[in-house]
């Protein structure tokens, strides 16, 4: 995805409700010179990018003696698929994606990553240097593996 002669883009937000539109516009400016994408594609990643950053400005905490999270927003587009990361300065996070599920019916929340989880192809977390790492990776129909 990336190296694919695409230019990657990138946003640095403070991680709070407004960012959303910022990150919506950004997965926008992705489709234009990317002639074929399927509709179903683009709904994927963009609703799994969605989800990520709706759950980083719900939950994120900052550290001690810092006064607001930052999150940056990296995508790339190419012609085998489209990647995205997240990257914020939060406190870590405690999750274990292998364990993630959809929730019963009635619940009222906890769906986000078992959605995300359903529509990526990969999708990781890690703390790396005190920063919060997220990935997301859809690849274009037809294409398998890394």
């Amino acid at each position: 995805m990336t190296g694919s002669g695409h230019r990657a883009r990138r946003l640095r937000l403070p991680a709070v409700p407004a960012s959303l539109d910022a990150v919506h516009d950004l997965v926008e400016q992705l489709w234009s010179g990317q002639a074929g994408v399927a509709l179903a594609e683009r709904t994927r990643f963009e609703t799994a990018v969605a989800e990520v950053a709706g759950n980083i400005i719900e939950h994120a905490v900052p550290v001690a003696g810092a006064g607001q999270v930052w999150l940056t927003f990296t995508a790339d587009a190419g012609p085998d698929g489209v990647r995205g990361e997240f990257t914020d300065d939060g406190r870590p996070v405690e999750v274990e994606l292998d364990g993630v599920q959809m929730p019963g019916a009635d619940a009222e929340d906890g769906r986000g990553l078992a959605l995300t989880r359903l529509l990526c192809d990969e999708l990781r977390y890690e703390r790396v240097a005190g920063t919060n790492r997220w990935t997301l990776v859809c690849r274009r129909d037809g294409v398998t593996g890394p």
